[in-house]
This record gives structure tokens, sequence and C-alpha cells, in this order.
């Protein structure tokens, strides 16, 4: 057991952990994450199967960086746990305790006047330190005379609390780790989805895209409506940084699209017999043409281009090149088959057609926007913020008010001792408690 407890709070342990966080950290920087096994077939041929088995591809999730990460959290405990009983064995200590610290040798004069401040002046010297902020207590028993003052209680205790948040923290990583969960939704306005898993849906009434003067997206806004057993529990104005509270969940504007599946076409088509004819189409959809003709939009692409294979795809979610695929039949038999293309109307390498007196051009579009919408649950964010609380509170104490303490004691035919104590700049302090009693020539 006290073997364990050795290694367990060893610095050897905390830096051997370290080192190994942080090379798994920058192999997790190095690997794309949460990826799919063919993009590390197709990006890491020979190291696909390494990955796959040491779970690379969730690095930060795995059995390995998670036990490394807890294993660095017990290490923490554990020398935070070693340090207390001397702490608390400095506070309970009683006022003529010989602690051990901070004992310096005083000749015949600085003897004499400490003799004087106890003899003489107690209720001087308490008024003098109390001045300087610190607790005093004073004891004057027949057989001896003690005096102690110190400052800075929360101080003893700011590495203690340093090593608290990062316990905090690192707990509250490894929560949000195993038991958070994210999920994307795409909406467009009046549709509605159920959040996987829960017992509510989200239905986003209305989007808006604010721009600046120059074109850029300044903000997205959503209003979101939470529907649960068939009513509006919450409605709420989701915009980047302000996201909607809903129980344990929280719902971040994260992105938004266009809708190109759902895109309105219009399309200009022309016959030799009659005249230029405009008709607006929605993708997918049927529209009736003159002369018994039926026209079809196939889908659309709004940048278009060709793989290895020929397939047409889409390099791109932006209206870089627009081009829809036609059909247009007469009695049945497709007459007209083929790319349409907005900025290059010419273009007719990409279509068939029967009937040379049919001209077909892409005059415009239009797709519904969507928002992206994260509907995420963390529940180890408390204990984060908790930690760094605690961790920025440890830090001032430590650096801004560190503990100091005055002891002096005189037993009966016995010549006075002084022992100071400061966690921080023990010889500076010992110049500021001369200076305060008038010991110039104590020897140091």
């Amino acid at each position: 057991m006290a073997s364990a407890w050795r290694f367990l709070s060893s610095l050897q342990l905390a830096i051997v952990l370290l080192i190994l966080i942080i090379l798994l950290s920058i192999v997790g920087t190095l690997i794309p994450q949460e990826q799919t096994p063919d993009f590390y077939r197709q990006y890491l041929p020979g190291l696909a199967g390494l990955v796959s088995f040491l779970q690379f591809d969730h690095l930060f999730r795995s059995p390995l960086f998670l036990s490394l990460v807890f294993l660095f959290l017990l290490n923490l405990f554990f020398c935070s746990v070693k340090q207390l009983p001397a702490r608390f064995k400095r506070l309970r200590a009683r006022a003529d305790e010989n602690l051990g610290y901070g004992a310096s040798q005083l000749d015949k004069k600085a003897s004499l006047k400490l003799g004087e401040w106890l003899e003489n002046n107690p209720l001087q010297l308490v008024s003098l330190f109390r001045q300087h902020g610190y607790r005093v207590r004073l004891e004057q028993p027949s057989e001896q005379k003690s005096f102690l003052a110190r400052k800075g209680l929360l101080g003893l205790f700011g590495p203690e609390l340093v090593h608290l948040g990062l316990i905090i923290i690192i707990a509250g990583g490894l929560v949000s780790a195993i038991f958070s969960q994210r999920l994307t939704l795409a909406l467009v306005e009046g549709q509605s989805e159920q959040v996987a898993g829960q017992d509510f849906s989200l239905r986003l009434d209305r989007f808006t895209t604010e721009y600046y003067p120059d074109g850029s997206v300044k903000d997205w806004k959503s209003l979101v409506a939470v529907i649960e057993n068939g009513q509006v529990r919450r409605q709420q104005v989701v915009e980047v940084n302000h996201p909607l509270k809903h129980d344990r969940w929280r719902i971040f504007q994260v992105s938004y699209g266009q809708d190109w599946d759902r895109a309105w076409l219009e399309l200009e088509v022309s016959q030799e017999s009659s005249p230029a004819r405009v008709v607006q189409v929605k993708t997918g959809e049927v529209t009736p043409l003159q002369n018994g003709l039926q026209l079809r939009v196939v889908s659309f692409l709004p940048d278009f281009q060709l793989d290895a294979s020929g397939q047409a795809y889409s390099r791109s979610p932006q209206p870089a090149n627009p081009a829809a695929l036609l059909e247009i039949t007469e009695g049945g038999q497709a007459v007209f088959s083929g790319w349409v293309f907005y900025r290059y109307p010419e273009l007719k390498h990409y279509r068939r057609q029967s009937r040379n007196d049919l001209e077909v051009r892409l005059k415009n579009f239009e797709a519904p926007p969507f928002s992206v919408l994260e509907v995420s649950s963390d529940p180890g964010a408390g204990l984060v913020w908790l930690g760094s609380a605690l961790l920025v509170l440890g830090l001032l104490a430590a650096f801004y008010f560190p503990y100091q303490e005055v002891r002096l004691v005189q037993r009966a035919g016995q010549p006075p001792t002084l022992l100071v104590y400061a966690r921080k700049n023990q010889a500076a302090f010992w110049q500021e408690i001369k200076n305060l009693l008038g010991l110039k020539s104590i020897k140091e």
C-alpha cells in the first residue's frame, strides 16, 4: 500500500505522464480526427490499420488517452493530499509551538528589544501587526508569553487550490469526453426534425442572414421552436454565441447553406414554331410546355464538375458554375436530355436532342437557405468552469496573498525566540519583520 502511494504521488510519474499526454496530443493533431475508414485508407495507406487498431481516429476519446489522463488526475490528487497534513498542522499549532521554520539567532540587544515588546508593550505589538493586516493571538500565562501573527491564510493553500482546480478540470474533461453528445441539424424554414434519441424536436420558423456593407456575412439568426408532445415549449432567436438553452441541451447557430436539391429554376424554352416561353420549375418536378412537350428538372448542381469516370458532381456548395440536368419529352419519348449551363448557355457538349429547333437557357436559379444548428449536451462543462475558478483563485492566493507567519515566544527565565515563515520570498519577509520590530542588529 505504501509503495503504491509513493508511486501515485511521485513527481517522476507526473513528468512521464505529461510527456506521454503531450506526445499523444501531437499525434492527435497531426492525424485528422473523426474521419471514415476510407479516408485513412486513402491518405494513410500504410498506417490505416494501425490508426484503427490504436483508435487514433478518435484519439482524445480513446481508452489509451483517457487512461493516461485519469492516471495523471490520480497523481495530482495524491500529490495534493500528501502536502495537506503539513498545512493543517501549521494552522492548528499553538502560538508557542516551534515548527522549525525560520528560526534566527538573536544577540543580546535584539533579545532585550523583543522582551520589551512582550513584557511592557504587548498590546502595542498586537496593534502594530493588526495595522499591517495580520490576525493576532496573544497568550500570557505565568510561565511563558507567546505571540502569533499570521495573514494570507488562503495563500497557505494556494498551490493545493491550483491542484484541486486542475483535478476538477481534468475530471470535467473526462466526463465530457465520455458522456457529451453533439448532433448537427440542417433545417429550412418551416421544417422540424426530431432530435435523435430525445423526446423533443426543433422547428425552424424563420432564418435571416445579415451582411456587412462589403457583402460579407455579419450574422445568422434562426428563430427556433422547441416542440414536445406537439406543444411549443419555448421559442427563441438563436445566433452565434447566443444559444438556446433547453434542459441540459444547448442549441447553437454554427453555419448556413442553400438547399440546392430544392432549387427553383427559371428556364427560357424556345421552339421554331412558337415564341420563347419562360417557365419556373422546382428541381424534381415536371411542367408542361407548348405543343405537348413535358419538361422535367432531373437535378441541379451549383458548381458543375466531372470526376475521372465522367460522372457529374458539385465541386462546392457555392454557385461557381451552375448547371441543370433537364429532360424534355414528347409523347413519352425524350427529345432533349442533358446539361444546361447558366454561365455558358452556348455549351451543348453535354446534351442530346433529337429536335434541333428546341433551345433551353438557364436564366435564373434560387435555393431556399437552411440553417445549421448544433444540439449539444456537455455534462462536464460545469466541472470545467468550477475547476477554472478554483485554478484562478489558487494562483491569485499564491502570488498576491502569500501566507506569512510570525511567532514570538518567551519562557520563564529564557531569552525570547522569534520564528518567521513565508511561503513566498522568505528573505524579503524576514527583512520586513526586522524593520517592523526595530531589530536591525539581528544576525542572519
